[in-house]
């Protein structure tokens, strides 16, 4: 009897999937996930964001992307396999060449291809891939919005631009010849707006052995450059509840935690509309070299739709029209960070089996008591596209979600432009620019 129930389970979570869209492209509905089917997705969510749907505060439709929709960078996955056996970790966890067990030059593509789950250092690993794929998408500018948000609607909001250059991780022609400072990456962020907090500038470093983060910011009230402690990227930025350490989707140093692997399974992760079904490209060729990504001006959040309804709808909820969901292979890590003071004391990760990102996917983040205190969503994950030698990803949407559970509230980011593979001038990540801003 308790093997007929589970199959009878299975097959109820199956019948979701089944029920999405049978023809690419199709306008038939498809199965939709809200407070009627949410008990059919139970191990296929976090907890906390599965409640979002039992609970009637999030609808969003289960759908197949089409076929010729490329869900991972296949060069980039290649690449990954000309990398068996080239490397192992170090008793700090870091990344070594397995012949000498000396740091690399530079790595492309996955730098563990295979993953034994027996492997006390497999979580590890896969925290290091889902970097170097994350790195791939190369020196990039973005602008971006941070929105504080309440059940009312959007309380306040700052305009930012983030600079990134990545030492690692590009394609060969890409890579620096020279990094005499032993980095990974250098990330800038100026807020330009309002006026309380327009020029209040960060500078971050990251550097490829066990050294810490260098962390400098900019107040200008105080009109002068602080160093402060990597620990403080775990901290909400501007007074939101959003951190520098959630970035892309999660952006500690690999060497500050410790990683477990505590599951495996399937997730329905956040993916774009218009990416999954449509095949969506709007990517542009800038004329200094590059690409551009402009984003569609449509509402992102309930918040953000004409004729918003507090009373109706969830505030920071992702607008049914633009956010699906498709159902990935994941792989479950826990993160505990080294140093006590973090503000943290445990984060679950959830990675896609076959290239490791964590874009679409969700974070939750606990206080060293083991209460649930925030969690993260990198949405509107979209498909990559081969432009004249580069492989780029495009979604019509992107945003990030941090809620806060204690405070019932959430930060939410929306980007506006996001440009790649472009060139910064050299200076761009020194620590005199960071009292003037860009």
């Amino acid at each position: 009897m308790s093997a007929l129930i589970r199959i009878l389970a299975t097959v109820a979570v199956l019948g979701l999937v089944a029920a999405a869209p049978a023809r690419a492209g199709s306008e038939q509905p498809g199965g939709w996930l809200d407070q009627s089917t949410s008990s059919q997705a139970r191990d296929l969510l976090p907890t906390e964001f599965l409640g979002r749907y039992q609970r009637g505060e999030w609808k969003h439709e289960i759908v197949t992307p089409r076929p010729d929709v490329l869900l991972v960078d296949p060069e980039w996955v290649a690449a990954g396999k000309e990398n068996e056996g080239k490397f192992r970790l170090d008793e700090n966890g870091s990344i070594r060449r397995a012949d000498n067990g000396e740091e690399p030059t530079w790595i492309y593509g996955t730098p563990f291809p295979t993953i034994d789950p027996k492997d006390p250092q497999a979580a590890t690993k896969m925290v290091w891939n889902y970097y170097y794929n994350y790195w791939t998408l190369g020196n990039n500018l973005t602008n971006v919005r941070l929105i504080w948000v309440s059940h009312a609607g959007a309380d306040r909001e700052a305009a930012n631009t983030v600079y990134q250059k990545f030492w690692d991780g590009q394609k060969p022609h890409r890579t620096p010849r020279e990094n005499p400072m032993n980095l990974l990456y250098q990330q800038f962020v100026s807020t330009d707006a309002p006026a309380d907090l327009q020029g209040i500038n960060t500078l971050n470093w990251r550097y490829r052995d066990t050294r810490r983060d260098s962390t400098w910011s900019y107040v200008p009230a105080l009109r002068r450059v602080r160093q402060v402690t990597p620990t403080n990227r775990a901290d909400g930025f501007l007074g939101s509840d959003m951190s520098q350490d959630d970035g892309g989707y999660f952006d500690p140093k690999p060497e500050d935690f410790t990683f477990k692997l505590i599951g495996e399974g399937e997730q329905l992760f956040a993916f774009d509309r218009a990416a999954a079904l449509e095949n969506a490209d709007d990517l542009q060729r800038l004329p200094g070299g590059g690409w551009r990504v402009a984003y569609a001006p449509t509402p992102r959040f309930n918040f953000q739709k004409p004729g918003f309804d507090a009373t109706k709808d969830l505030a920071w909820a992702p607008v049914s029209d633009r956010t699906v969901l498709v159902r990935r292979p994941v792989w479950i890590v826990e993160a505990t960070p080294k140093d006590r003071f973090y503000i943290y004391g445990k984060i679950l990760l959830r990675f896609d089996k076959e290239d490791f990102t964590g874009f679409g996917s969700y974070t939750s983040k606990y206080d060293w008591q083991g209460t649930l205190l925030n969690s993260y969503l990198s949405g509107g994950r979209g498909g990559w596209h081969k432009k004249d030698g580069d492989s780029r990803q495009y979604s019509a949407q992107q945003f990030t979600m941090a809620q806060n559970w204690r405070l019932d509230r959430a930060t939410v980011s929306a980007a506006q432009t996001t440009d790649t593979l472009i060139d910064f001038p050299e200076r761009q990540f020194e620590t005199e620019v960071i009292s003037h801003g860009k």
